[in-house]
């Protein structure tokens, strides 16, 4: 199985480090009683916590599997859409060729950095680049620590931080207890001075 069980998917734990206590605990992703509930009425499938780590290789195996054509390493440059299908014009970065692809749909994945928006006349509003954060991918057995409260997702205060404005770190439990992946924001600011 690659996704975490059902039973730990929606644990979510506030602390100030992982060994130390638990002050808070909330229940999320749909594992209310009330969103379970509504789950179990309308699908005959389980809910499961699959991290994007594992869940883009194994979506893009499957679309492949299932006649999509699909590759890696290429930059969206433009778009031009007519009555029918999308045209667009994509960067295939390790041989810094373009070439362009029709399809029905183009999808604005770019995590906000506004280009596909821009293109298609739909321009966000709002500051951005405020703040950026690192994302650490371990394998470690954090067990020990924490046993006494065990969750899939431990939101880490650190208080008097104001980094992303928020102070708060994420340690993401992606396997149980030996694999993390762990986030930081930091400052974009602070890096260009």
């Amino acid at each position: 199985m690659h996704a975490t069980d059902e039973e730990l998917r929606g644990e979510n734990a506030f602390c100030e480090n992982l060994a130390g206590e638990e002050l808070g605990r909330m229940k999320s992703w749909g594992m209310s009683p009330e969103s379970q509930a509504e789950h179990l009425i309308s699908s005959p499938t389980r809910v499961n916590g699959l991290p994007q780590i594992f869940m883009e290789p194994l979506s893009f195996k499957i679309a492949c599997a299932r006649g999509t054509q699909a590759r890696m390493s290429c930059e969206y440059m433009s778009h031009v859409q007519d009555a029918d299908r999308v045209t667009t014009t994509v960067l295939d970065r390790p041989t810094e060729r373009e070439f362009t692809v029709r399809s029905r749909y183009l999808v604005a994945a770019d995590r906000g950095n506004l280009l596909v928006a821009d293109h298609a006349g739909s321009p966000l509003e709002g500051q951005i680049g405020v703040a950026e954060s690192i994302k650490l991918l371990c394998r470690m057995d954090l067990s020990n620590y924490v046993a006494h409260c065990p969750s899939v997702l431990y939101w880490v205060l650190q208080p008097g931080s104001k980094v992303g404005g928020i102070g708060i770190g994420v340690v993401r439990m992606v396997r149980p207890w030996n694999e993390w992946s762990i986030i930081w924001g930091y400052d974009i600011a602070q890096l260009l001075t």
